[in-house]
């Protein structure tokens, strides 16, 4: 006999392993408390089979089959007459997921939405739909915020460019509390006007959510989302540096204009003296020199017959 150590009055009775672990359970306990007035009963009126699904045991899906008893309430002025015994350390009543799948489930919509939580459960043995999953993100905020105080609004697709809900989430919890069918001003100003808490609304720049917000928490500060607000402030940044960078090339283009009137003309360079134009002048010398000789040898051989 296989006792789990946190559930005392429970015990295995048999276990089948193929493609999944199939565990056989069933109760020990001789009394059972009443659900609505609390007396003990150990009148069993029936017995009846529950199935659970439980977290993956080495690698396969587990599945817990519960063999439960009806009892009958003891307590003459009880409206109850027949109830069903329950597990509260291990499932809610009517569930068909124990407490920790439901919660690993929950996990996964936070992190990584429901579709994707989907696929990727299936793959590790946690089953579960989208729309569970969903509904387990919705359930699992804690009551004692259920007043919301700084929310954001965002618009999510229940069918890409057709149709599309609201997104609302707790800022200060990081949760998401409710989903809308639609985006409309009507739709969202209603669930504003259930929630007079609300103090600060993020939202994107859709003028809906912005009408919606003025008419239905009209003493709510309205900001803008931090997605939003980066790239505006990115599209500013841009504009301003392609005009400065304008500005820049003008200024540089003017005072390179300036720079060319106020240079002076460049002075005239004489040729160089080539060797071609040395001999020339040599030639020249030289002719020069031999007429003057031969006027002197003419003038002196005319003296000398006079």
């Amino acid at each position: 006999m296989i006792i789990f150590p946190d559930l005392p009055n429970v015990q295995v009775e048999g276990v089948e392993v193929a493609e999944e672990i199939t565990l056989t359970l069933r109760t020990t306990s001789p009394t059972t408390p009443c659900p609505s007035c609390g007396t003990a009963s150990s009148r069993i009126q029936s017995r009846y089979t529950r199935m659970l699904r439980d977290l993956p045991s080495v690698g396969r899906p587990l599945r817990l089959i519960m063999h439960l008893r009806r009892f009958c309430c003891q307590k003459s002025t009880c409206a109850q007459k027949i109830f069903v015994e329950r597990l509260p350390d291990l499932c809610h009543p009517h569930a068909q997921r124990t407490k920790r799948l439901q919660q690993a489930l929950c996990e996964l919509g936070l992190i990584i939405g429901g579709q994707t939580g989907a696929d990727v459960g299936s793959e590790l043995g946690i089953s579960g739909s989208r729309d569970t999953i969903l509904r387990l993100v919705r359930q699992s905020h804690p009551s004692a915020h259920s007043e919301p105080h700084v929310i954001g609004l965002d618009d999510w697709a229940r069918k890409r460019r057709l149709r599309y809900g609201t997104l609302i989430c707790d800022l200060e919890l990081g949760l998401p509390i409710d989903l809308l069918p639609d985006r409309s001003v009507e739709t969202v100003c209603a669930w504003l006007l259930k929630h007079p808490s609300i103090t600060v609304v993020s939202r994107d720049g859709s003028s809906e959510y912005a009408s919606a917000i003025q008419k239905g928490a009209p003493q709510a500060r309205q900001v803008s989302d931090r997605w939003h607000l980066v790239k505006n402030l990115a599209a500013c940044v841009s504009v301003q540096l392609t005009q400065s960078l304008t500005q820049l090339r003008r200024a540089e283009q003017a005072e390179a204009n300036t720079f060319d009137e106020q240079q002076p003309s460049p002075p005239r360079q004489s040729h160089p003296r080539t060797r071609g134009s040395e001999t020339s002048a040599t030639r020249s010398s030289s002719g020069a020199n031999s007429s003057l000789r031969a006027d002197y040898g003419t003038a002196t051989a005319r003296d000398e017959k006079h």
